[in-house]
């Protein structure tokens, strides 16, 4: 009887907090609890095992591990320039604080869930409501935005590159920023919020948004057909003009070497003429014989024409 009461003695303990009764707290790996007497908060134990906590009459226990957080129903959004989209986003956050979480939501991890959602939706709804459709579909993040709260808040750390340079934020790191700023002082850590769907709704305006984009290729492709219109011109009308001056200077030289070629003749039949007259006049007249005289020709000439002075004569020029 005695040992079953001794049994008894160290069981109720145990049985008590399994159940979240105390006086021993039992927190296992991935949890961390609140101990509370009369709703005010006595202890918060964050480490495995075992701990002893009086007096005790209730024990929350949280999570402590990275929780995901599906926004469920689609985000429906206007962009900037008008275009209807469906955003599809989710959250990975954990529970940093208790403490302050159990204040912020008295009634539980649900009502935390809850309002998380809305303002990850809300400030999905706010960076992508200042965006045109192609921004977004590019993924770039709007202009003016403010994000030095963010950083001093630390809800948007620094990229750097392999360069060490310091790189631009993302779109979906803007959207955490804004989201972190939303559930500060609440408890919570959030550490991304992603887009997992960005798509256009079905039907007539998807239709038009990609006429849209249809007409922007085109006119995009317009203008860079013209701008290579011009830019061929210019490299045909500069190639003409090469051309032009290249056969100038050509010409110009090629009647510098004739005029030299001719005042080398010259000089040659000059030199022949003066050793020998009568063979270089000979010579000529056979020359002007060639070019004149062909099949066919008809002179009319008196006999004692010079023309006809070594036809006559045999070759002989005449006494």
């Amino acid at each position: 009887m005695g040992r079953l009461l001794i049994l008894l003695l160290l069981a109720t303990p145990l049985v008590s907090s399994y159940l979240g009764f105390g006086p021993i707290v039992l927190n296992r790996e991935g949890e961390q609890k609140i101990v509370l007497f009369l709703g005010a908060p006595r202890a918060v134990i964050t480490e495995p095992g075992l701990s002893f906590a009086f007096p005790v009459t209730e024990v929350r226990s949280y999570d402590r591990r990275w929780l995901h957080l599906s926004s469920g129903e689609p985000n429906s959004i206007q962009t900037l320039d008008k275009e209807p989209l469906v955003v599809d986003s989710f959250a990975i956050w954990r529970i940093l604080d208790p403490l302050q979480f159990n204040k912020s939501f008295p009634t539980g991890i649900e009502e935390a869930e809850r309002q998380l959602n809305q303002q990850v939706k809300g400030r999905v709804r706010e960076v992508i409501g200042r965006l045109k459709l192609k921004q977004v579909l590019a993924r770039e993040i709007p202009d003016g935005i403010d994000l030095s709260t963010a950083r001093e808040a630390g809800c948007l750390p620094t990229a750097t590159g392999p360069d060490g340079n310091e790189l631009p934020p993302t779109l979906t790191a803007v959207i955490t920023a804004r989201s972190c700023q939303a559930v500060a002082n609440t408890g919570i850590e959030l550490a991304e919020v992603r887009l997992n769907r960005t798509e256009i709704p079905a039907g007539d305006p998807e239709a038009k948004v990609y006429d849209r984009m249809r007409s922007e290729r085109q006119e995009l492709a317009k203008k860079y057909r013209a701008e290579g219109e011009e830019a061929a011109r210019k490299i045909r009308a500069a190639a003409d003009r090469d051309a032009k001056i290249t056969i100038e200077r050509a010409r110009a030289e090629a009647t510098r070497i004739r005029g030299e070629g001719d005042a080398g003749a010259a000089a040659v039949y000059a030199e022949a003429f003066s050793e020998d007259p009568e063979f270089y006049e000979f010579v000529r007249s056979l020359e002007a014989y060639q070019k004149s005289l062909g099949e066919g020709t008809m002179m009319v000439l008196p006999p004692d024409h010079p023309f006809l002075e070594f036809l006559q004569s045999g070759g002989a020029k005449r006494p």
